[in-house]
């Protein structure tokens, strides 16, 4: 009817201590126990992990002094990614609008479902028990007029936290959470508000727009001051092209081995462009990125001519920026490949060069092999010596950051 406002309700579902859950899903006997997923660094901590101060990206070495009868587990993505598609999947029985932002985070659109469910607190209690009864992970989830006070709402309890936030209430609601609540909110942002003073989002919420503005620029500024009145314009979207693509890996204890670093880059490149050219897409910008065991960063792109999905030019890219960024002889602890500028993939810069004619065939004659018989059917140069220091499954390598063994 006219004149009618269609107020959003937006619906936040996140996984609790994902796959730290779904290795006690997966081994009952790691249940009620504290455990830890990663190497090197703490990809997930289960809750009686994280009730002795265990946190993700903490070390597993500071991990196990602050809980030393953790039990330490590598992970698998492949777990992971199958139970993320089951969640997805359930979800979809609820509402045709689900938008996954990544492994373990999920909103949903609720809007204009009033006649649909009417008892709507009942049905999310009801999503929340199927998903604990029929895959044994709980969730945690909170409902409000926008995503980010919604993502707030769902994760300020877990486990299995529950939270509405009616419409009209969102500065009551937001006024005594502190700063860091704020979706998107770096860490050195928040050092200067707090340097000032500004410790809750109520506080953050009686400095005017124009000084923030100031202090932090249009685009930094302008978001603070609409973030803390609970305002965020992003609307729950249907599943998308990837805008980015990246591989990396945290190597245990660092290294300054050349030769291992440069076939780390070399299998990361191919992971990169495989995903790719699964997406049928080319990139036009590749990236490189190091960590140094001293936590010192570094991190550089260059523009891709002609964008590609090839993992040739992709390494002899990569390869180039690397050396670039290596500039201290200390030993490096993470490293990673990455493209961007996504665009449809295109065969026109092919016709005539006969050598990218045949490099296109070579690719995908090798994608079909592997699908076909494992990843580990064919390995190029310095990616065949990685072998030597990881173990191996069909889908590839078992890198030291589970979640990106893929």
């Amino acid at each position: 009817a006219w004149g009618v406002v269609v107020v959003p309700k937006i619906v936040h579902v996140d996984v609790d201590a994902f796959f730290a859950s779904v290795e006690q899903v997966l081994n009952p006997a790691l249940r009620g126990k504290p455990v830890l997923v990663g190497r090197g660094v703490v990809a997930s901590a289960s809750y009686e992990a994280k009730a002795l101060g265990v946190k993700t990206a903490m070390t597993i070495r500071r991990a196990r002094e602050l809980c030393p009868q953790a039990i330490l587990v590598d992970g698998r993505y492949e777990h992971y990614a199958d139970y993320a598609e089951r969640i997805r999947t359930i979800l979809l029985d609820f509402t045709p609008a689900v938008e996954q932002s990544a492994l373990d985070d999920f909103y949903l659109d609720f809007t204009g479902t009033d006649r649909l469910y009417p008892d709507f607190s009942g049905k999310l209690r009801a999503l929340q028990q199927h998903i604990q009864e029929n895959l044994g992970l709980s969730v945690s989830v909170g409902t409000a007029t926008s995503k980010m006070v919604a993502a707030i709402a769902s994760r300020l309890r877990r486990p299995r936290g529950f939270h509405i936030v009616p419409p009209g209430t969102e500065d009551e609601f937001l006024a005594p959470l502190p700063i860091e609540k704020i979706f998107g909110i770096g860490h050195s942002h928040e050092q200067v508000l707090k340097e000032r003073g500004i410790r809750t989002i109520g506080e953050l919420r009686r400095v005017p727009r124009p000084l923030l503005i100031a202090t932090f620029g249009e685009a930094i500024g302008s978001q603070l001051y609409d973030r803390a009145r609970g305002m965020d314009p992003r609307e729950v979207t249907a599943p998308t092209m990837p805008k980015s693509i990246s591989r990396e890996t945290t190597i245990d204890g660092g290294t300054i081995d050349l030769d291992f670093l440069l076939g780390l880059i070399e299998y990361l490149a191919e992971r990169v462009a495989s995903t790719l050219r699964g997406f049928s897409r080319q990139a036009r910008t590749l990236a490189v990125r190091i960590r140094y065991t001293d936590f010192g960063d570094a991190a550089r792109s260059t523009s891709l001519q002609p964008p590609t999905n090839d993992e040739k030019s992709l390494l002899e890219t990569a390869m180039k920026i690397f050396h670039a960024l290596y500039t201290r002889r200390v030993a490096i602890r993470f490293v990673g490949v990455g493209v961007a500028n996504l665009e449809p993939e295109s065969l026109q810069n092919n016709l005539f060069d006969k050598n990218r004619n045949r490099r296109w065939y070579l690719s995908r004659g090798v994608d079909n092999m592997r699908k076909k018989f494992g990843w580990n059917a064919l390995f190029y140069g310095n990616g065949f010596a990685l072998r030597e220091h990881y173990s191996t499954e069909r889908s590839g390598l078992v890198l030291s950051t589970p979640c990106l063994s893929r």
